[in-house]
C-alpha cells in the first residue's frame, strides 16, 4: 500500500465554521494530533475511529490535543469491533502523560472504565525511531515554546516519505530532518507580512516553510495551520522561495507512490 496522508483539518487554533484544527491521518490508522472534533472529523474521510491504532502528538498545546477525550471515548469499542486488536498506542512529548491523565479525568474513567479503550502511552524523544508495519517513524525536534516534536513517516517498501513539522519556528535541524522527503507538511501560522518571527509564539511564516523546503530539497511543500483569509497571501509568499508549494485543504489526500511521486486527491 502506498504511503497516504489525509488532511483531517488544516486550520489555526481557532477554526471557523466547517473547519477543523490541524491534524492528519496516515494510512488511515495513524492519527497525528487531535483536533477539536477529530474523532468525528475522520469519519468524513471514510475512516472509523475504531480503525485508529496509533495517535502521535506533536505537542500539547490545546488545539492539538483538545479532541483526545472524544477520540478515546469513540475508540472504547475497538475490542468489541476487532477481536484481535491490541491497545491504542499514544506517542508524544513529555507533556503527553499529563494530558492523557486529564483526558481520562474528563471522561471520569475511574467511575466509567468502559468508556476508555485499553491504551499505552509512549514518550518520544528526538533521534528516536520506531516501526509500525511497513512504516518507519523518525522523531525530530520542533522549536516551539513547549516540548514539541516533528515526525517523518517513510514507507520501507516504496521508500516514499512525508515530514509533518508540527508547530515550529525555523531551525536548521528541521531542514536536515526533512532532507529529500517527498512531501513536507509545514505549519505557517505566522502572518506572511511579519518582518520577523514572534519569539513568544515561535510559529513559522510561509517564507520560513519555503526556506525549509528549499534547504531540504523536498519535492513538494504543503502549508497547514493557517487562517483561511490568509491563504492566498501565504501561497504567494511561499512560492517566491519554493515554487512547488500548495495550500493544503481539509479533506484532501496525498498518496506517495515512491520517491518524487506524489498524487493529490
Amino acid at each position: 500500500m502506498a504511503l497516504e496522508v489525509a488532511f483531517v483539518g488544516v486550520s489555526s487554533a481557532h477554526p471557523g465554521d466547517g473547519e477543523e484544527s490541524t491534524c492528519f491521518l496516515v494510512n488511515d490508522n495513524i492519527l497525528v494530533d487531535v483536533g477539536f472534533n477529530a474523532g468525528i472529523s475522520v469519519q468524513a474521510l471514510g475512516v472509523s475511529p475504531l480503525d485508529i491504532d496509533h495517535v502521535f502528538i506533536t505537542h500539547c498545546h490545546h488545539d492539538h490535543v483538545i479532541g483526545l477525550p472524544g477520540v478515546l471515548f469513540l475508540s472504547s469499542k475497538r475490542a468489541d469491533a476487532r477481536a484481535d486488536v491490541g491497545p491504542l498506542q499514544l506517542y508524544g512529548p513529555q507533556d503527553l502523560a499529563v494530558v492523557t491523565q486529564a483526558a481520562l479525568a474528563m471522561l471520569q474513567a475511574d467511575r466509567f472504565p468502559q468508556v476508555v479503550p485499553d491504551h499505552e502511552v509512549h514518550l518520544l524523544y528526538p533521534e528516536q525511531s520506531l516501526e509500525i508495519g511497513e512504516l518507519r517513524v523518525d522523531v525530530g525536534r520542533a522549536f516551539h515554546p513547549l516540548d514539541a516534536r516533528s515526525y517523518r513517516f517513510t514507507d520501507t517498501v516504496s521508500k516514499g516519505s512525508v515530514v509533518i513539522t508540527g508547530d515550529t519556528a525555523y531551525h536548521e535541524g528541521l531542514a536536515e530532518f526533512a532532507k529529500d522527503c517527498d512531501v513536507l507538511i509545514h505549519e505557517a501560522a505566522a502572518p506572511p507580512a511579519a518582518a520577523t518571527v514572534n519569539q513568544q509564539f515561535l510559529h513559522s511564516r510561509p517564507q520560513d516553510a519555503a526556506r525549509v523546503a528549499q534547504e531540504s530539497s523536498t519535492s513538494s511543500l504543503a502549508l497547514v495551520h493557517y487562517q483561511a483569509d490568509q491563504a492566498a497571501a501565504m501561497l504567494s509568499r511561499a512560492r517566491e522561495g519554493f515554487p512547488n508549494t500548495r495550500i493544503a485543504r481539509k479533506g484532501q489526500r496525498v498518496k506517495i507512490l515512491g520517491p518524487g511521486q506524489a498524487a493529490w486527491v
